[in-house]
């Protein structure tokens, strides 16, 4: 009986002294912050409800919300994730893309179908043409600036 209740002791003591991850460093904050963000988006009862044991979404809403990202674009994530366009890991992927590179613009394409589409041949070797569309859609991907060809005054000189 002893045993048993040493045991039960401490397996109690370790279930109160051990934390599990929490993102929010502690109750008062997380209800600050379900305020906060109940408030800034007015959301519905059945919104709220939806998102409120959610605490990485309320995380990152509420990080979102402290790195001054735009309300519009925040919302509309949300809005995505309660008529089911988002589940709940895309929702989160979108609101951390959104404020680590907050200039930025990302958006899920879901069509299967996503091809290039022109109107004619001139169109694609006008897309595909050094410099053209392509080129240019590939720098802006990837932040590149376009580099100045420094042979191309000799070969001009020549």
């Amino acid at each position: 009986m002893k045993k048993q209740l040493i045991f039960f002791i401490s397996i109690l003591l370790l279930v109160i002294a051990c934390k599990s991850y929490i993102p929010f460093t502690s109750a008062k904050v997380k209800k600050e912050q379900l305020s906060l963000i109940k408030n800034k988006f007015r959301l519905t009862k059945d919104e709220f409800k939806k998102i409120k044991n959610e605490d990485s979404i309320l995380f990152a809403v509420a990080k979102s919300l402290k790195k001054n990202i735009k309300l519009t674009l925040t919302e509309r994530r949300l809005d995505s994730f309660f008529v089911n366009n988002y589940n709940k890991k895309e929702l989160l992927v979108m609101l951390m893309l959104d404020y680590n590179f907050p200039k930025e613009k990302f958006e899920l394409n879901r069509k299967k179908d996503a091809t290039l589409n022109f109107k004619d041949i001139e169109g694609m070797r006008e897309f595909l043409k050094p410099g053209g569309g392509l080129d240019q859609d590939l720098e802006k991907m990837l932040g590149m600036k376009k580099k100045k060809d420094s042979t191309s005054n000799k070969k001009e000189n020549r």
